[in-house]
C-alpha cells in the first residue's frame, strides 16, 4: 500500500511538472507569435498540439499561422479542431475559417461561418450560391500561363511600366523573415531579375511600387527602415511604410518617407491615377472598415493631402494591391467582396471607385490568393498560390472584353406609419444604406406616408432607415437581389418631445442612456457597426432638436490585451464615434470625448477573469454624457 501511495504521489507530481512545462512552452510560443516569428512559434505549437490535453488556443494559433501564410487547407484543419473545442470563438475566426473552407471548395460550410461573421458585424453576407453564376459568366476571358522566371520563393509583380516588369522576389543574400521562413524581398527588373540595388533595396523587405510617367519619381513599399533605423510598434512588430525616391541623373536618390506613415500601422502598395494627381495605397490605419483598406491622397506638389478611406469599395475583409491602367480602370484584390476563395482580383472605375465592382472570374481568379494584377493593353501579369505552393507569377492575355451585364433594376416602395395609431407619417426621411454603411440614396414620404426609390444596382441596398422628428429612428433589412418591386412598410414609435425637452432642460438627466443606450464594438475593432449606427442616428435626431445641446463621448474597451494597447484602442473608438456624428451634420464644437481604456468596466470581467464574449462586449462601448443644455 505504501509503495502504491508513493507511486501515486510521484505520478501526480510528474503530471504537474508536465503541465508546468507545457505552460512554459505555450508562453514562449505566444511570445514568438506576438512578434510574428510564426515559423518558430509553429514548431512549438505543433509539438503542443500532439499532446492529449492540447488547448483550443494552440489550435487557434496554428490555424492563424497557416491562414496568414495562405496555407488554407492546413488552416481549415486547425480551425476545425478549435471550433470542435469551442463553438464561441471570437467572430474573426468565423471569417478566417470560412475563407479557408471556401478556398478548399467547401462552399456550403464556408457560407455558414462567413454568414455568422457578417451577422455579428450587423452586415449582409451574400452566399456563394447567389453570386457564383455571375462569376462564372465573367470567366473564360483570359488565357493564363505560369512564367519561367519564378524562383523557389514567393514572387509577385511589383509594377508594369511600358513593357518593363518589376518583380518582387527574395534576395537570397538577405536574412530570412521569421514569419514565413523566406529571405527578405527586394525589387528586381525584368525576367532576368536584375536587382534595383541601393539605395532602394535593403536587407529588409521591399515590395510593390509605382513610377511616374516621366520616370523621375518612384513610390515603393518597405519595412519601417528609414535612415538606417528600424522602427517597431508598441508590440515590437515592424510594420510597412511608403517611401519616395527621385531620379538624380541616372541614380535614385535616398528614399524619404511619406507624411502619413506611422510605426503603429502599415502603409504600402502604391498606385497613381492616370493624371498622377492622386496617390492610392493600402493601410490598416485606425478607422478603417476591415483588415486592410484602400486610401487615396491628393498630391499637391511636394506635399500630400490627408488620406481618405475609399469607403465605397472597402469591406470588412482585406483590400490590397491597387493598380490603374491607362484607360482608367482600377484593379485591386479583395477577400471581402464575393469571391472564389482567398484574394480575388476585381475591377471598378477609377472615376467612381466602388460604384460597381466586378470579379474578373476564372482563370485569373481561383479558390486561392490571386493578386498584384498589372496590365498594359490586352496582356499583363498577376500572382497566385493556386498550386498550394509559394506565390508564383503568371502572365495572361485578354481574349475578349468584359461581359456586359444588363442592369438589374429594383424599386423599393412602402408606407411609413405611426406605431401607435397606424396613421401614415408624411415628410418622413428615408435613407437607403448598403451593407458597408454607405448612403446609397434618400427620399421623403408624400402626404400619404408613401415612398418610392428606384435603383439600377440590385445589390446596393441592405437597409432602409426611416427618420422623423419626434419619432425614434427605425430600420428594415431588405434584399433587392432579384429585382422588381420590394415592398417594405416601417412603423415608427413616437417620443414626446416635451418629455425629452423637460428632462434635458430641467437638468434631471445627464446620461443620454435614458433615451439611447451605449453603442458597442467588436473585439479589437473601432469601426461603427450597423446596429450602432442606428443608435447614433437617434443621438443626431436629439441633437438636431436641441441645438444648444453638447455631449461628451466616453469610449471604453474590455480587459483583454494590455493597458496601453486598450487605451489607444479606446481612443480610436472615440474618434470613430465622434466622426460618425460629425459626418451626419453635428458640429464638432458640440462634441468632446476621450478613451478610457479598460479603467471603467461595467461588470466583473477584469484581467484574468474568464467571461463569454457577449459579457466582455458590455465593456466595449461608447457612452454619451450631456455637458451643456
Amino acid at each position: 500500500m505504501k509503495n502504491k501511495l508513493q507511486q501515486l504521489i510521484w505520478s501526480l507530481a510528474l503530471v504537474g511538472g508536465v503541465l508546468f512545462a507545457q505552460d512554459k512552452k505555450l508562453k514562449k510560443a505566444n511570445e514568438m507569435y506576438n512578434n510574428m516569428a510564426y515559423m518558430d512559434a509553429m514548431d512549438v505549437y505543433t509539438n503542443l498540439a500532439e499532446k492529449d490535453n492540447a488547448s483550443v488556443e494552440v489550435y487557434q494559433k496554428l490555424g492563424d499561422i497557416n491562414y496568414f501564410n495562405a496555407k488554407y487547407k492546413d488552416a481549415a484543419n486547425w480551425y476545425a479542431k478549435a471550433f470542435a473545442m469551442d463553438k464561441n470563438l471570437p467572430t474573426d475566426y468565423n471569417f478566417r475559417y470560412g475563407q479557408s473552407l471556401k478556398s478548399i471548395g467547401q462552399l456550403q460550410k464556408a457560407d455558414t461561418y462567413l454568414g455568422a461573421f457578417y451577422r455579428a458585424q450587423s452586415g449582409k453576407y451574400m452566399p456563394s450560391s447567389e453570386y457564383m453564376s455571375a462569376v462564372e459568366k465573367a470567366s473564360g476571358r483570359h488565357s493564363v500561363e505560369k512564367v519561367n522566371f519564378n524562383s523557389k520563393y514567393s514572387d509577385y509583380p511589383g509594377f508594369l511600366d511600358n513593357g518593363q516588369l518589376y518583380v518582387i522576389s527574395a534576395d537570397r543574400s538577405n536574412k530570412r523573415n521569421s514569419w514565413n521562413g523566406e529571405p527578405a524581398s527586394d525589387i528586381f527588373m525584368g525576367s532576368s531579375l536584375s536587382a534595383m540595388g541601393k539605395p532602394i533595396n535593403t536587407k529588409y523587405n521591399e515590395g510593390s511600387l509605382v513610377i511616374t510617367n516621366d520616370g523621375q519619381t518612384l513610390y515603393f513599399t518597405r519595412n519601417d527602415y528609414v535612415e538606417k533605423k528600424l522602427g517597431t510598434d508598441s508590440q515590437k512588430v515592424t510594420r510597412l511604410k511608403l517611401l519616395r525616391s527621385d531620379k538624380v541623373g541616372d541614380q535614385w536618390s535616398k528614399p524619404i518617407e511619406l507624411p502619413f506613415n506611422s510605426s503603429d500601422y502599415s502603409v504600402g502598395h502604391p498606385a497613381l491615377s492616370v493624371d498622377e494627381s492622386k496617390l492610392y495605397f493600402v493601410s490598416d490605419m485606425p478607422g478603417g472598415k476591415g483588415g486592410t483598406d484602400l486610401y487615396v491622397s491628393q498630391i499637391q506638389g511636394e506635399s500630400y493631402g490627408t488620406p481618405i478611406n475609399l469607403s465605397k469599395v472597402n469591406t470588412v475583409g482585406n483590400e490590397m494591391f491597387p493598380f490603374i491602367d491607362q484607360d482608367g480602370t482600377f484593379y485591386f484584390s479583395s477577400n471581402g467582396h464575393p469571391n472564389l476563395g482567398g484574394l480575388d482580383v476585381f475591377q471598378t472605375s477609377a472615376s467612381d471607385i466602388g460604384e460597381t465592382v466586378a470579379n474578373l472570374g476564372r482563370p485569373i481568379n481561383s479558390s486561392y490568393d490571386d493578386f498584384a494584377y498589372v496590365v498594359e493593353g490586352d496582356s499583363g501579369y498577376f500572382a497566385s498560390n493556386r498550386d498550394n505552393q509559394n506565390d508564383n507569377i503568371y502572365s495572361f492575355n485578354q481574349l475578349k472584353k468584359t461581359v456586359e451585364e444588363a442592369p438589374c433594376q429594383v424599386v423599393y416602395k412602402g408606407v411609413i406609419r405611426d406605431q401607435s395609431t397606424g396613421q401614415p407619417i408624411p415628410n418622413a426621411k428615408l435613407e437607403f444604406i448598403s451593407c458597408y454603411l454607405e448612403n446609397v440614396g434618400h427620399v421623403t414620404t408624400d402626404d400619404q406616408g408613401r415612398y418610392s426609390f428606384e435603383d439600377e444596382n440590385c445589390d446596393n441596398v441592405s437597409i432602409i432607415q426611416a427618420d422623423k422628428m419626434n419619432y425614434f429612428t427605425d430600420q428594415a433589412v431588405v434584399s433587392g437581389k432579384n429585382g422588381g418591386v420590394v415592398n417594405t412598410d416601417i412603423s415608427l414609435k413616437k417620443h414626446e418631445k416635451s418629455d425629452i425637452t423637460q428632462s434635458i432642460d430641467s437638468g434631471m438627466v445627464e446620461d443620454l442612456a435614458i433615451f439611447i443606450g451605449p453603442i458597442h464594438f467588436d473585439l479589437d475593432k473601432s469601426n461603427i457597426r450597423l446596429n450602432a449606427a442606428v443608435e447614433l442616428d437617434k443621438i443626431v435626431s436629439i441633437m438636431e432638436e436641441h441645438p444648444t445641446l453638447e455631449i461628451d463621448v466616453r469610449s471604453h474597451t474590455d480587459s483583454r490585451n494590455d493597458d496601453a494597447y486598450n487605451m489607444a484602442l479606446s481612443e480610436r473608438r472615440n474618434k470613430a464615434t465622434i466622426q460618425y456624428l460629425v459626418d451626419k451634420g453635428i458640429s464638432r464644437s458640440r462634441l468632446t470625448g476621450r478613451g478610457y481604456g479598460e479603467t471603467q468596466l461595467v461588470n466583473h470581467c477584469s484581467n484574468g477573469v474568464q467571461c463569454p464574449d457577449e459579457v466582455h462586449e458590455q465593456n466595449r462601448r461608447s457612452e454619451f454624457i450631456i455637458t451643456k443644455r
